[in-house]
């Protein structure tokens, strides 16, 4: 079985695009981090630099966000080992490549396996049990904090591994995005299907559940937690500053230091509006494709954006046999299936 589709085609999760080559990091980043950098220790790693983990789904805002928290001040890798700018994201992508391989050893793609199927969580969760995995992801992590100072990391293939990373993470701090779900799924289209295509395939419904499937995963993952908030990038987009205070006041609080002067606005400048390429002006609930627990789900997500302990007390159920039409709506999409037919609909 083919891997399953990501977010990123310039690590062989997608052949659909052609990417552009250059890195996010620049001269400017480099004195900028370093006028930011300050020694600080993590609350729950005592003498250890803290974590800070961006999650979402794909296309729902994680890269702007990780290169403002960047901004803020943390280390996201070295920049010949983060994914390069493309089309789609020009700022670049902020992931970190070690990360993506060490995920797709996790996940035994290599043997064929996918993310979109029942017991991937549990086969992600037995990985624990693996001694030398896990002392791979312990000593990427010392990678990260033997800069000495808050580090970062964002891909949103992380939504599918939380049971494993979870305990070996500790007290970090999550940085969760929130965007309405349809402009997630049209985004993903534009992204994953090709122009010559995208007439053809219409890939709506089965984004619709990989960005449900993956924000319930992030819901469970975090709601023990307090060291969390949500950013909405609809609010980023349209008041960068504003947002950008909140998410800086945010990140000192957990990390026990003071921002330069001139953090937020550089942490602002990093939000280009022109990106949005997908704006949704129409509740979710007007969109044929969508499902009244995804609508129910959206709605708790912008409850948690103004309140994080907001409860998440309903499971937001799939719909049966979603699995399947994920892989087989995929399968469209890379060409392997009926170009003139849409994709079937899952049972609701």
């Amino acid at each position: 079985m083919p891997a399953p589709i990501s977010s990123n085609g310039a690590r062989d999760r997608c052949d659909f695009t052609a990417f552009l080559c250059s890195s996010p990091s620049s001269a400017a980043d480099a004195q900028a981090v370093s006028r930011l950098r300050s020694p600080v220790t993590s609350n729950g790693h005592e003498g250890r630099p803290p974590g800070i983990i961006v999650l979402g789904s794909e296309r729902s805002g994680t890269s702007v966000v990780t290169e403002m928290i960047h901004r803020w001040g943390t280390y996201a890798g070295p920049s010949d080992k983060l994914t390069p700018a493309d089309e789609h994201n020009p700022h670049g992508r902020w992931e970190y490549e070690p990360l993506w391989q060490l995920l797709s050893e996790i996940g035994d793609f290599g043997e064929g396996a996918t993310w979109w199927s029942d017991s991937f969580e549990e086969r992600v969760t037995r990985k624990l049990q693996n001694h030398a995995l896990v002392a791979k992801a312990r000593a990427l992590m010392a990678d990260m904090e033997r800069e000495g100072m808050p580090w970062v990391w964002k891909d949103p293939a992380l939504c599918h591994f939380l049971s494993f990373w979870k305990p070996i993470w500790g007290d970090v701090t999550y940085v969760i995005t929130v965007r309405h779900p349809y402009d997630v799924a049209r985004s993903w289209q534009r992204m994953a299907v090709t122009a010559a295509r995208r007439d053809a395939v219409d890939l709506t419904a089965c984004n619709l559940l990989r960005w449900q499937h993956m924000m319930l995963s992030v819901l469970r993952a975090t709601e023990d937690t307090r060291r969390k908030i949500f950013v909405e990038y609809e609010q980023l987009v349209r008041a960068p500053l504003t947002q950008a205070g909140r998410l800086a006041q945010f990140l000192d609080e957990q990390t026990g230091r003071q921002h330069a002067e001139e953090a937020v606005e550089w942490m602002a400048a990093a939000v280009a509006p022109s990106l949005r390429r997908n704006r949704c002006d129409r509740p979710l609930a007007e969109i044929l494709e969508s499902t009244t627990a995804q609508q129910a789900l959206y709605q708790l997500l912008q409850q948690k954006v103004s309140d994080p302990t907001a409860e998440f007390a309903v499971e937001f159920q799939m719909p049966e046999g979603w699995w399947q039409f994920v892989r087989e709506s995929e399968a469209v999409a890379r060409g392997r299936g009926d170009e003139t037919e849409r994709c079937p609909s899952p049972q609701t």
